[in-house]
């Protein structure tokens, strides 16, 4: 029908009918083989998925020791005892919230260490696939099927995802609640009138299941925010009322757990949460590339530069953030968790023996084009400011962040629910394959560099 259309068109600025046929017929060509080359690289990225567990990867390092030295035996006192006295135990090794351990113990069949692996192995194939539906309700723009399955299988390149995968821990799970939340969240606003069955049965579905990300992992706040704060802004009072309510009643094991705790993280990681300012520039460093990488995919729009700039409110901002993060560059050199850039930086001035106060003016100048890059793009409004502060407190909280906060989750987030400006162009080929090189880039280096640089 597209290709009818075409020649349609083509007849009518009376260009030759055989000229036009033989146009479309290589046009049709053209995406064939370039179909025929993305269903290659994701059937090689399923491969490489596969082979990944059958070889035992930690392309993110630290996955084996942490499920072996500490997840397996969370996961055990949780199977062997009562859950308030797993909660509040000393031996709960880990700074998450249970659900996770919670969910191993309703396996339905018995399992060992390997076993359990096998089981989240499989489990985390599900998540592209979910992912892939959560795009088709999410991208308005024309973008062939083809390519909305590989912005989806490149998940199955990042080697926080597949090392979480092959390693179990909380992360995956957490993953597949946020984007099984969205779904609903996006079938409910997506159609202009909603019946009253939809409107509270979809919006109950993406609110708990927002609430069950928080319980696996508590970074996942923000989502619960952003979901209750957008769905009351788009409905009247007696929804407000109800639903109000309804996160009333999922918000009470939130109540139990920290009082219990006597803090939002279990016992036996408290230490973990103090001041550290430097954790902003960290989560600069950290986000900027997948900004970056929106922003090349824009630069060569002819038009792209009338329409987007620097408001006067947006200079303001950007010389305030600059000040803080420049007096509160990292005092030395990062190499143990933070992101890549950091992390690369930190690896650079100790490896090479550079100054490390000439080393992080560089890292400095780095993140304030992140942070000029990300205010050209990114839109001003009440979902980015929950998702943004709510990552940001996360990093100041935390004296050891990791790369793995963020990836996939950020990606994720990129491609459903953050804003951007108007004229910016999220869904065409050139992002998804500026996306699958970088994921491409990174897999092979984090595996590079721990088998032969660290």
């Amino acid at each position: 029908m597209v290709y009818i259309t075409f020649l349609y068109k083509l007849k009518l600025r009376n260009i030759d009918t055989k000229i036009a046929f033989n146009l479309v017929k290589e046009m049709y060509k053209n995406i064939k083989s370039n179909q025929s080359l993305i269903i290659l690289t994701s059937f090689l990225i399923i491969i490489s998925y596969a082979l990944g567990f059958y070889l035992n990867e930690d392309s993110a390092g630290g996955g084996k020791i942490d499920y072996i030295g500490h997840e397996w035996g969370t996961i055990q006192l949780f199977t062997n005892n009562k859950l308030n006295i797993a909660l509040n135990s000393v031996l709960y090794e880990s700074s998450r919230t249970p659900l996770f351990y919670i969910i191993n113990t309703f396996i339905p069949f018995k399992y060992d260490i390997e076993s359990l692996r096998l089981f989240w192995f499989i489990f985390s194939i599900t998540i592209p696939i979910l992912f892939y539906y959560t795009l088709k309700l999410t991208i308005l723009e024309r973008l062939n099927k083809i390519h909305i399955a590989l912005f989806a299988i490149i998940l199955l390149l990042s080697p926080y995802f597949r090392t979480n995968a092959y390693w179990p821990s909380s992360e995956n799970l957490q993953i597949f609640f946020v984007i099984l939340s969205l779904f609903f969240y996006f079938l409910l606003i997506n159609k202009k009138k909603n019946k009253k069955f939809e409107l509270y049965s979809f919006s109950s579905l993406s609110i708990f299941f927002a609430y069950c990300a928080f319980y696996t992992d508590q970074k996942a706040f923000f989502l619960v925010a952003l979901i209750y704060f957008d769905l009351i802004r788009r409905n009247n009072l007696f929804f407000f009322m109800i639903f109000s309510f309804i996160n009333l009643v999922l918000f009470l094991p939130t109540i139990y757990l920290f009082i219990s705790w006597g803090g939002i993280v279990p016992v036996e990681s408290q230490f973990r949460v103090s001041k550290y300012t430097q954790g902003t520039n960290i989560f600069i460093s950290t986000i900027g590339i997948y900004f970056t990488l929106i922003f090349i995919s824009n630069f060569f729009r002819v038009d792209i530069w009338k329409k987007i700039n620097f408001k006067q409110f947006d200079r303001i901002l950007i010389f305030v953030l600059a000040v803080f993060l420049f007096f509160t560059l990292p005092a030395e050199p990062i190499t143990f968790g933070s992101g890549i850039i950091s992390k690369f930086l930190g690896i650079i001035s100790i490896k090479f023996n550079f100054n490390w106060d000439i080393i992080k003016y560089v890292y400095f100048i780095i993140n304030l084009l992140f942070v000029g890059i990300i205010f050209l793009v990114v839109k001003q409004s009440l979902k980015n400011l929950i998702i943004f502060s709510s990552f940001l407190l996360v990093y100041n909280l935390t004296y050891v962040t990791y790369q793995s906060y963020l990836d996939p989750i950020f990606y994720i987030l990129i491609l459903t629910i953050l804003d951007f400006k108007k004229d910016i162009v999220i869904f065409n080929k050139k992002t998804c394959y500026l996306f699958l090189f970088f994921y491409s880039f990174m897999l092979s280096g984090s595996i590079i560099m721990r088998n032969y640089i660290i």
